[in-house]
């Protein structure tokens, strides 16, 4: 029996977003596996031959590509949320295309635009849109396991799917049933789940855009660690080592630059060296004072083989 002890202790943490995601991820894959063992069969039974069908799942993967870049690369600007409803209607749109057409360039318009997969593996804008909506609603500490966990849901909804959408037409060919109606029962099934996506993905929070509140925040911070390998310890002259630091930092919209950048001094083997002129520790100390950046020492330190003694 299912208890909330079986559940493991990275899934508990989840918040309604992070299980809306594993959600949709299972009834995706499940609809993919199920679609991709009847596929075939199904072009072919309405008339298509090996050439066509060759030709219409071609241009399918072609056209999921060119829709799955378009989408992804819009949807931080746009919404993640909006373009993961998009996607499920253009799935729903391309499954009831191919139930109730056989008209070859129509299905070529339809599996070009629509989504639809050949294969049983990931197509459209999905996958990138949710994992980066994901990491956004789970813990830094709990992420890895959490992707681990949603990695193997979707495998196991492929494989649920393709069993199940098997399982269908051959009882279904067991009645009075022709063969092509069966398999079109799988693809309007196929239509049916891109819907219920469509609904589901209406249903997730803000927290699962870019906008959310305190993702600006740690953006700004990882940002500025980026910009900090730029400092090394050379001999600058101190002015424009300071108004280059604060134009990095307050451009990327940090705080805490200090007022002046204070000198350091120290004795070398007998020999004093300039400011500026500083070992690598110090280096690390000026770091933080320096950029007021949290946690900026290390990203100092990482380039203070330019420091010169």
């Amino acid at each position: 029996m299912l208890t909330v002890d079986s559940i493991p202790a990275a899934l508990r943490t989840l918040t309604r977003d992070g299980w809306l995601l594993f959600l949709t991820r299972f009834v995706r894959l499940f609809a993919y596996g199920s679609l991709s063992v009847v596929l075939v069969f199904y072009l072919i039974g309405l008339g298509l031959s090996a050439s066509q069908t060759g030709l219409l799942l071609t241009l399918t993967l072609v056209g999921d590509t060119v829709v799955s870049l378009y989408l992804t690369t819009r949807a931080d600007r746009i919404g993640r949320r909006r373009m993961l409803i998009i996607g499920a209607i253009l799935m729903a749109a391309a499954g009831l295309a191919f139930a109730f057409t056989s008209n070859f360039l129509l299905l070529i318009l339809a599996g070009t635009i629509g989504v639809i997969s050949p294969s049983g593996n990931e197509v459209g804008p999905f996958l990138s849109i949710e994992q980066a909506a994901l990491s956004h609603v789970v813990p830094a500490r709990t992420r890895t396991e959490v992707f681990a966990w949603y990695t193997l849901a979707g495998s196991l909804a492929t494989a649920i799917g393709a069993l199940c959408g098997g399982t269908l037409t051959h009882a279904l060919q067991k009645t009075v049933m022709r063969p092509v109606v069966s398999y079109r029962t799988v693809v309007i099934l196929y239509a049916a789940l891109g819907a219920m996506l469509a609904f589901v993905f209406t249903r997730l929070s803000s927290a699962a855009e870019v906008s959310a509140p305190g993702v600006e925040s740690g953006g700004a911070e990882l940002r500025c660690l980026l910009v900090l390998p730029a400092f090394r310890c050379r001999p600058w002259n101190t002015r424009r080592n300071f108004l280059l630091g604060e134009y990095l930092c307050w451009d990327f919209g940090t705080t805490g630059v200090p007022a002046s950048f204070p000198p350091r001094t120290h004795q070398d083997h007998g020999r004093h060296t300039p400011p500026l002129e500083h070992s690598a520790d110090s280096c690390t100390a000026d770091a933080e004072s320096f950029s007021g950046c949290p946690g900026s020492a290390g990203a100092f330190q990482y380039q203070s083989n330019g420091c010169t003694h």
